[in-house]
């Protein structure tokens, strides 16, 4: 199968076998010492999870950065329960403004003076609707600069806190969605769909541009989880909302943890779009089909 001519939920949904509920069990992987991660977008679900995760892993500082307060608190506690000894630190950032975006590369340098990890799960999918000419324009544009902008503004100011980290992980990590390539159906919300395929190929540029110093850029999909956005999602939809939140943390830590099958061996991966979802093992075996297809990837074809 050609990932490039299917994009479909049956078609990269399904690329490699669907793992376990939650996926590699971060609890069993030792990061380095010291290992610093932002998360964004870290006051519920998804990014939640992503930030419980690399606690259970052992980093050393955990970021947990989002528009709203409300939340991180919560999930500061749960992260300093798994991990007692962990630095975890709560930074207000609205990713729409650059100026707060800035504001948090500073702060992750002046608290810890590195970083190993950044991981921006912040999104926006508006009022639900497959009716584009009934789509809200503001919020169309909210979704561009929370899926798209956002996600630059942070490349453009973590990016360089992560090549200033002498042996760091060096690892940039969207969390996207396969509906990026939705463009019919019960789930084709324009507004998301088209914002999140914006975030891919940014993502793509990254990985262009500063892999060869280093940097790893990774396009997570997390899986259909019942987050508070899929909410609105329609209900023919909802029973398909059965993965864990900590199925995308789980996932995070694989690609980035270090040693033997550790984060070197996932460089391969680097400027794709992989699903939380899939069996490590399954997609490490087809690492020489999607390195020759260049696959993974949203690419123009002719046939």
């Amino acid at each position: 199968m050609s990932v490039k001519d299917n994009w479909g939920t049956n078609g990269l949904q399904t690329f490699v076998e669907k793992q376990t509920t939650t996926g590699p069990d971060a609890s069993l992987v030792k990061l380095p010492t010291p290992f610093v991660v932002v998360v964004v977008g870290a006051s519920r679900g998804i990014g939640a999870g992503v930030a419980e995760s690399y606690a259970k892993a052992g980093a050393t500082g955990i970021i947990l950065a989002a528009r709203r307060k409300s939340g991180l608190e919560t999930v500061a506690a749960n992260c300093k329960t798994l991990s007692p000894t962990a630095q975890i630190e709560i930074i207000p950032c609205d990713i729409t403004l650059a100026s707060d975006v800035e504001n948090l590369a500073q702060e992750t340098a002046r608290l810890f003076g590195r970083l190993d990890v950044a991981v921006v799960n912040a999104g926006f999918s508006g009022t639900f609707t497959t009716d584009l000419l009934g789509t809200d324009p503001a919020e169309f544009s909210n979704a561009s600069n929370v899926n798209y902008v956002g996600t630059f503004h942070c490349a453009k100011f973590l990016i360089p806190k992560l090549l200033g980290t002498a042996e760091g992980a060096r690892a940039f990590i969207a969390v996207g969605t396969l509906g990026a390539g939705v463009v019919r159906g019960p789930i084709a919300n324009a507004m998301d769909c088209v914002s999140k395929a914006a975030q891919v190929k940014l993502m793509e540029h990254v990985h262009e541009k500063f892999h060869d110093q280093g940097i790893n850029a990774f396009t997570v999909h997390p899986g259909a989880v019942k987050s508070e956005m899929a909410e609105g999602a329609p209900e023919e939809f909802q029973p398909f909302l059965v993965d864990s939140p900590d199925l995308c943390g789980n996932f995070c830590v694989w690609l980035t943890k270090d040693g033997e099958e550790g984060r070197e061996d996932k460089k391969w991966l680097s400027g794709r779009l992989v699903s939380a979802t899939w069996d490590v093992e399954g997609l490490l075996a087809k690492k020489e089909e999607v390195i020759n297809g260049d696959l993974l990837k949203m690419t123009f074809t002719t046939r």
